[in-house]
């Protein structure tokens, strides 16, 4: 019996130590290409951790984003809502419908065709905002921000750039940067940045049940655009770094999947492997002391019985 409840405890425990980092993004660019009928997402956030978790695609129909406390159901339900021809409108109002936390969260969605919608639940931090552009191609939001100027000038920016959609999305999350970001980051605006962009004929892209880690493009499928950087805190800005690390790479590559974190940057999550280990050893010793009272117990009611 003991066994059994040191393993119970175990696997809650390792789960809390999970959770504990689940993946808080700050601001996302949600923006389709009409012409190309590209889809993307581009994000930026002060965590010790990657944030590819946060986007969420339907190639050829619309793109999405999960962030502020996750819902690790978020992505598979907006996956659903889209792929089934719901408007951005419709997807952000049934995933909100099914999410009993739905004032923790916040949504962004863009569906080819269609104007953009969003979501910003009442228990975000501040500041925390949505918006969308004026044509509806382009949706940002962001929660601990400096200020709402973060999303007002990524979304100014997007529509000011020229280029293919991952450049454009690019712009928009740097001028967030130059805004002023993540309120957490100071001058550095952001340690986490990442971009992913959905070709028709891709894969549909869904990660938010494997918060906080992500996908890994060496064994994960991933889209035709795929660049994760991750860098550490008083370093270089992170939408800075996945700008130049997008710049140089062979953007006429028929897939692009380039993961970059520097060595001592994944800072929370090997935060959560020792608040693991800790957790563990307290259930080991809890073990062993109600194993000790167990047999105490026994051999008292053996000897009052003998």
């Amino acid at each position: 019996m003991v066994s059994r409840v040191f393993i119970v405890l175990s696997a809650a425990l390792v789960i809390l130590g999970l959770t504990a980092i689940s993946a808080e993004a700050t601001w996302s660019v949600v923006a389709v290409d009409e012409e190309t009928g590209e889809v993307g997402v581009a994000v930026a956030s002060c965590v010790g951790f990657e944030v590819t978790v946060v986007p969420i695609l339907v190639p050829g129909v619309g793109a999405g984003a999960s962030q502020a406390n996750i819902s690790k159901h978020s992505g598979q339900r907006m996956v659903d809502a889209l792929a089934s021809g719901a408007s951005a409108q419709e997807t952000i109002d049934a995933v909100v419908d099914a999410d009993d936390g739905m004032e923790e969260r916040q949504f962004g969605a863009v569906v080819l065709g269609d104007a953009g919608a969003g979501w910003t639940g009442g228990d975000t931090l501040n500041v925390a905002v949505d918006r969308r552009s004026d044509d509806g191609t382009v949706a940002v939001q962001g929660n601990i921000l400096v200020s709402q100027d973060v999303v007002d000038a990524a979304i100014s920016a997007f529509d000011a750039a020229d280029g293919q959609l991952a450049d454009r999305l690019i712009a928009g999350l740097v001028a967030g940067a130059d805004a002023g970001g993540d309120a957490r980051c100071g001058d550095q605006t952001a340690t986490a940045a990442a971009l992913v962009v959905a070709r028709p004929g891709d894969q549909n892209y869904a990660y938010t049940d494997t918060t906080p880690l992500g996908p890994n493009p060496d064994t994960d499928p991933v889209p035709s655009v795929f660049v994760s950087v991750l860098v550490e805190k008083g370093g270089v800005r992170a939408p800075d770094e996945l700008a130049e690390v997008w710049a140089a790479a062979d953007q006429d590559a028929p897939s692009i999947a380039i993961r970059q974190i520097e060595p001592g940057a994944d800072t929370a999550v090997q935060g959560s492997g020792t608040i693991v280990v800790v957790l563990l050893g307290i259930v080991f010793l809890g073990a062993l002391v109600v194993a000790g009272l167990l047999i105490f117990t026994r051999n008292r009611v053996k000897a009052n019985t003998d």
